[in-house]
């Protein structure tokens, strides 16, 4: 079946959707078209029935997710609790609207991911090797019988330029990510029957069905629906139930200082910048740290994230920096940057 969104295909397909039980909105991490169709599915189902499923934040997390729904934490400190942007680092512009609307309707955010520790230690150590602390994370089960799985995962890992001897850890870890989120996802429709649940989550982790669908299905008898916008180097057939055609509407690009960063006790420090940096020409330094934006006080990470939020090129900042005078002392600087817009998809805030 293939739908047409934004038009009025799309109100069709989203009455449809009110009656299934689970959905899987498939995304392009980086594609605001994506992003943008999850929150349209979010949107057209009755809040006090859905709960929303997601891949961005680990499930070791829940306890702050819920914290962030119920009100009892701003949005900075589900994200610093979270390890958001250290974790998953993707553009939050593309993910706010989604969390937002949820906490706004009281609608539950799932953490679904397997932690960053749990998947380090297996593609450093595999599964067999893992102590027993981490041990106690992996799913329940396993499924390593899906060798149409199989031959997906090793086409995308021959791209990379492995070494085949690595595909078995790859895999183990591949498969980690999926089980473990089948497992939530499961878990939490067995424990909440009067709930449906959309689930958003990479495509490779949906289409075909292969990754988290089947092995939902193998743990609870239920289906579910999946719906993905199609990509120009994936053949339709077979990867959805829905289709939706629509145009990316990129995001406005991001205004940057040009400087690579790094953390030391708990602060921003740069550590180097980018050719044609703005922090550099401005008069910024190797080893500055950074403790104000605009007034806004630098904590940490998430602070600074957030103090560059939403900013595009052409905007002028006033950083307050420490900076170490030849007398070893710290001394606090003000600096004012005009950002610039990125090089390529690789620059650094």
């Amino acid at each position: 079946m293939v739908e047409t969104a934004f038009s009025p295909g799309l109100p069709q397909l989203l009455a449809r959707l009110r009656e299934q039980r689970l959905i899987y909105v498939g995304e392009v991490h980086d594609r605001n078209a994506d992003h943008r169709l999850q929150l349209a599915v979010l949107q057209a189902l009755p809040p006090e029935r859905v709960a929303l499923g997601v891949e961005w934040f680990q499930a070791r997390f829940q306890p702050v997710l819920d914290d962030y729904v119920t009100g009892r934490i701003d949005e900075a400190e589900m994200l610093r609790r979270t390890g958001y942007f250290t974790r998953w680092r993707f553009d939050y512009r593309l993910y706010r609207p989604i969390i937002r609307y949820a906490r706004e309707h009281h609608i539950p955010i799932i953490a679904l991911n397997a932690s960053r520790e749990l998947t380090d230690a297996i593609r450093a150590r595999g599964i067999a090797g893992l102590p027993p602390g981490l041990r106690d994370e992996l799913p329940e089960s396993y499924d390593f019988g899906d060798r149409e799985y199989d031959r997906i995962l090793r086409g995308v890992f021959l791209r990379h330029d492995r070494q085949s001897h690595e595909f078995p850890r790859f895999r183990e870890v591949q498969l980690t990510w999926d089980e473990s989120m089948a497992q939530c996802i499961a878990g939490y429709l067995k424990d909440h029957p009067e709930r449906q649940m959309v689930v958003m989550a990479g495509r490779g982790h949906v289409v075909a069905r292969h990754g988290i669908p089947d092995r939902v299905t193998r743990r609870s008898g239920i289906r579910g629906v999946v719906v993905v916008r199609p990509v120009d180097d994936e053949p339709p057939r077979g990867q959805a139930d829905y289709l939706v055609f629509s145009e990316e509407q990129p995001l406005s690009p991001r205004g940057l200082i040009g400087a690579l960063l790094d953390i030391a006790d708990g602060r921003v420090v740069i550590e180097g910048f980018t050719p044609d940096s703005a922090g550099r020409t401005a008069g910024l330094r190797t080893g500055d740290r950074i403790v104000a934006i605009d007034g806004r006080e630098v904590t940490d990470y998430t602070a600074f994230k957030l103090g560059m939020l939403g900013l595009r090129p052409g905007a002028r900042l006033r950083l307050v920096v420490l900076r170490q005078d030849v007398d070893g002392e710290m001394l606090r600087h003000e600096v004012d940057v005009m950002l610039k817009a990125p090089r390529d998809k690789g620059s650094h805030p």
